[in-house]
């Protein structure tokens, strides 16, 4: 199985400006409030990544309990809204709508270059070393990015392009680009993908599902995500400043998303932390909350050593699979129940 380091000269502001991402995440905590406030229409949920197993009380955020699980160590919200319940949030709330006209569109072109090209680059290598070349059609999940069907189409390797549920406010911004919205899932795709999209899922599970129904025979999936086993998750936990409700619901472990994906009958081809900014929103974090504390020799690493040893960290952290930003391919194989 892969896993990769990547390097270049990406900063949080580039894709999540600060003033945006601060207005996004006041609304955010605003809306949850008052869209899920009513504690008795939260249902309990088990660990997402296993579907079993104990799991105990990690912290609260924002009146959301945050659960983790004991045999994989991944970290949950339960109590937490109905699919249905989210389904109404991103069709009609205020944060919503501000990420469509703002925060995604702001940052479009950033994100184009230094996520979305990258993304698309990663797709194409897999797809000739493990894919299915004569599955010309290419499904994404919950479009949040309608510039990833650019860069998808540049690459050749698709005759028909596909959003499946996109985020309500974005689909003319698909259609205009070519690509056909649905509303069910399809079949025989060569390849699905669903970035940043399984942590806010009601049900990862049913994700991965959805994904695997969809694909030919050796066909991919690729995914991006958040763990909570990565260094600045693990460094600020509870005082995470970027973590809220209703877009983090699910923040699995590495060992959680391994059982995830075979949970949903698809073989792992690529599990990799290629992150690029835990030391620096650990650093930025620790600076602007005073009542965080770390471990002094983590303090000295982000304190006292240079832009050179927190690149070099930096670069150990996606070579052991440490960092909190994770890509995630898997494909389907004959033979195997979906």
């Amino acid at each position: 199985m892969k896993r990769v380091v990547v390097t270049s000269d990406l900063h949080e502001a580039d894709i999540r400006p600060s003033k945006l991402l601060s207005e996004f995440k006041r609304l955010s905590i605003e809306d949850a409030g008052s869209f899920f406030g009513d504690a008795s229409k939260l249902v309990e949920v088990p660990n997402p990544s296993t579907g079993e197993g104990e799991a105990v009380f990690a912290f609260e955020k924002d009146g959301f309990t945050y659960n983790l699980a004991r045999d994989c160590g991944s970290l949950f919200v339960s109590p937490r809204p109905t699919k249905e319940a989210l389904q109404d949030y991103y069709a009609h709330s205020e944060a919503s709508s501000y990420r469509v006209r703002h925060y995604s569109r702001t940052t479009a072109e950033t994100r184009r270059v230094q996520l979305l090209r990258s993304n698309a680059l990663w797709m194409a290598q897999l797809i000739d070393e493990a894919g299915n070349p004569d599955a010309r059609s290419y499904v994404d999940i919950g479009t949040n990015s309608p510039a990833i069907f650019d860069e998808v189409k540049a690459l050749g390797l698709f005759d028909k392009l596909y959003s499946l549920d996109p985020l309500p406010g974005l689909e003319e911004e698909c259609s205009a680009r070519g690509v056909e919205i649905v509303h069910e899932p399809l079949r025989d795709v060569g390849v699905v993908t669903a970035f940043h999209q399984l942590e806010n899922q009601f049900s990862p599970l049913e994700l991965m599902k959805t994904a695997s129904d969809m694909l030919a025979i050796d066909g991919l999936f690729f995914m991006t995500t958040r763990t909570c086993t990565g260094f600045d998750m693990q460094m600020l936990w509870d005082k995470t400043p970027y973590i809220f409700v209703p877009e983090h619901l699910n923040l699995l472990s590495i060992d959680g998303l391994n059982r995830l994906v075979a949970r949903g009958g698809l073989d792992l081809v690529e599990l990799s932390t290629p992150g690029q900014l835990d030391v620096e929103l650990t650093r930025r974090a620790v600076r602007e909350d005073p009542t965080i504390e770390l471990n002094p020799f983590i303090t000295y690493l982000l304190e006292e050593r240079d832009t050179l040893a927190h690149a070099d960290f930096q670069a150990f952290l996606q070579k052991h699979r440490l960092s909190s930003h994770v890509r995630v391919a898997a494909a389907r194989r004959e033979g195997v129940e979906v």
